[in-house]
Order: structure tokens, then C-alpha cells, then sequence
């Protein structure tokens, strides 16, 4: 799974949006718009993010320049637009790109981590339409103190499936063709359904992707369980099940997860991860841990993780932060960070220095 920013990254970068307002049109304009509103509101909002890290692995070291460590750079457009009687419109476009050399981060697609619209209503939830997260997103977000940034354990290694033969497919950090349902807030308690439809198939596969989410949260608590299922070309299905928990004690958030992936073909092997997280503010300082064990099903395949962080708020938008992670791989088994070169059963080590502004 490709990293992806976390929920609570989003929430910061969108207190510090530039809002652009259209006003003041004039009748020939809205004439030419048809039936558009009197008052619309855009946002464009973003992070950049860029570091230098030092890589250890089975086949050598290095030193490289890289983004997306502390929070992926991107930048996005969004707006809402109050259709009256609890009822809200609105669309997101989203494109990550890399920072340390400017490049998109997907070739040809601009707006490779969002591009939807929606309609929601107060009373009856939110109809989205278009790409968008899968329904792991809300609840990995809440549990990996790192929240599936460039460096989290939990997209490396929780959601690592190129190890499980059987052609396993993964759950990729965004479904395309995608349209979802989500319930209303109801006491804390929500529900999300989501189904993509395959842009092509060389099976006849009539879907990719389908998954469900339920949740609970309060202000000192979440907690939520998800299952998917991801169909690749040959109409092969992967399940994915996921469940978590995260608790405040104090300023200290403590947070347990679950994953489990399970190939549905006999020469397919069953990975189960556990994972546990901490964070810490303390003023402008941020510390953060996670530490995570892999288990793979036949052949002795696992791997051990640890990955610590500290971050110190310049800003409410600019921070300076540090990553050092280790990865432990048993049997088979050959997972990395940042493209750290390695084989199966070696170790790798990681450690970056980096900065991240929040626009």
C-alpha cells in the first residue's frame, strides 16, 4: 500500500487554507454559469515536505534527498456549497507530487489522491462519487501514529502482499471509478460502504474493490474493524480484515491494530500483523513510536519493526522532525524503507532529518 497523509494532517492543512471567494458576478456572467450560486467557496490547501536519510540495508547503504517523510506533499482544491434543509454539496481535487524534484507522484495523473464530489445531508449521511480513500483509511489513520506516511510500518509492512504468492493484491492508498455511502454521525457511531468498479479487465471482473467500515469515537476514544476485498485481473480475490483501538490518556494517545490478509487461492499465504503505537505532545515537541511483528503462514516467514519519531512545531504550519526505524526480517522475508536495498533476512535501518511546511 502507498502511503498516504494522515486524517489529522488533512484537519491541520485545512485550517490554513487560502480561501479564494467568488463574488460580485455579474448577471452576464451568471447567465453563462446557468443556475450557479450567488456565493461559492474554494480552498487550496497543501503541504511540502522534504528530508535527507541515510539508508542501511542487506545490499549496502546510502544517502539520499526525499519528500513525504513527516507528511506527503501535495496540494489540493475543495469546496462546499450549503444547498439548504441540512443539505451540502461539494468536490475535492488532490494531487501529490514529490518535492525534493518536483515530479508527480503518479505518472499522468494530476489528481492521483483525490478527485470526488459528494452530497451530504445531516440526517440521511454523505454519497460520494469519484476517487477517493478506501475504507481502511479511517481507521489506519486513527491507529498508526504515523498515519501512513513515507516511513509508517503499517503501509510497509502491515499492508506488504507482493510476499504471499497466489497473486495477492494489496489495497492500493486510493480506489479509482469508486462510490461510496457514509452514515451520519449517530452517538458516535458511523458506517461506511464503498465499491469501485474496474476500469479494465482482462477477466471480465465486474469489480476491484469492495469494502465496509465501522466505527466508534468519541473525543478520547476510537475504535473500528474493516474488512475488503480487492479482485485483481483474473477475478483472484484478496481479503483484507482490519480492526483497532486508540485511547487519550492525558496528552498521550495509545493505540493497538490489527491486520490480516488472506489470499483466496490454495498457493496463497496468510499474513497476520500486530501493531503498537504511542504519541506524545509535550508544547511544540511531538514524540511518536510504533512497534509491529509480521507473521506469514508456512516457509517461517516474518518481520520485526520498530520506528520512533520526534517532531518540533516551529509553527502551527512549520515543523522540523526526525525519524530512525529498523526492520528485522526473518526467513523469507525481505521488506524495506525508503527503497533501502536488501534481501530476505536482512536487517534494515533508516534514519531522516526533515522539514514539513502546511499551507
Amino acid at each position: 500500500m502507498r502511503q498516504t497523509p494522515n486524517r489529522s494532517d488533512t484537519r491541520r492543512a485545512n485550517r490554513f487554507t487560502a480561501r479564494v471567494t467568488l463574488t460580485g458576478l455579474t448577471a452576464g456572467t451568471l447567465l453563462a454559469m446557468g443556475s450557479a450560486p450567488a456565493r461559492a467557496g474554494v480552498q487550496l490547501y497543501g503541504a511540502v515536505d522534504n528530508y535527507v536519510s541515510y539508508d542501511s540495508g542487506g545490499k549496502g547503504s546510502s544517502t539520499q534527498v526525499g519528500s513525504g517523510a513527516g507528511s506527503t506533499s501535495r496540494f489540493g482544491l475543495t469546496g462546499t456549497e450549503d444547498l439548504g434543509g441540512g443539505l451540502e454539496s461539494g468536490f475535492r481535487l488532490e494531487s501529490g507530487f514529490n518535492a525534493n524534484n518536483g515530479t508527480l507522484q503518479s505518472t499522468n495523473t494530476i489528481f492521483n489522491r483525490e478527485a470526488n464530489v459528494w452530497l451530504k445531508s445531516r440526517r440521511f449521511g454523505m454519497f460520494k462519487l469519484g476517487r477517493q480513500f478506501p475504507t481502511i483509511f479511517p481507521l489506519s489513520s486513527q491507529v498508526d501514529p504515523f498515519a501512513l506516511t513515507k516511513f509508517s510500518l503499517m503501509a510497509n509492512v502491515a499492508y506488504a502482499s507482493s510476499d504471499l504468492g497466489g497473486n495477492a493484491t494489496g489495497i492500493d492508498s486510493r480506489v479509482a471509478n469508486a462510490v461510496s455511502y457514509t452514515t451520519p454521525d449517530m452517538n458516535g457511531f458511523s458506517g461506511q460502504l464503498l465499491y469501485g468498479f474496474s476500469a479494465a479487465s482482462a477477466g471480465g471482473t465486474p469489480a476491484h474493490y469492495t469494502g465496509y467500515l465501522a466505527q466508534y469515537e468519541n473525543p478520547r476514544m476510537y475504535a473500528g474493524i474493516s474488512y475488503n476485498v480487492v479482485r485483481n485481473d483474473l477475478s483472484q480475490a484478496t481479503d483484507h480484515y482490519g480492526a483497532g483501538v486508540s485511547y487519550k490518556i492525558g496528552n498521550a494517545t495509545l493505540s493497538l491494530a490489527y491486520n490480516r490478509i488472506v489470499p483466496n487461492v490454495a498457493s496463497g499465504r496468510i499474513a497476520t500483523t500486530y501493531l503498537i503505537g504511542a504519541t506524545l505532545p509535550v508544547g511544540p515537541h511531538v514524540f511518536k513510536l510504533s512497534v509491529l511483528e509480521r507473521l506469514v503462514a508456512g516457509g517461517g516467514t516474518h518481520a520485526f519493526g520498530a520506528l520512533g519519531g520526534y517532531d518540533y512545531q516551529l509553527s502551527r504550519r512549520t515543523a522540523l522532525y526526525t525519524r530512525v526505524a529498523w526492520i528485522a526480517n526473518g526467513g523469507a522475508s525481505s521488506l524495506t524503507l525508503d527503497s533501502a536495498p536488501t534481501s530476505a533476512g536482512r536487517d534494515v535501518f533508516v534514519t531522516a532529518l526533515g522539514v514539513t511546511h502546511r499551507f
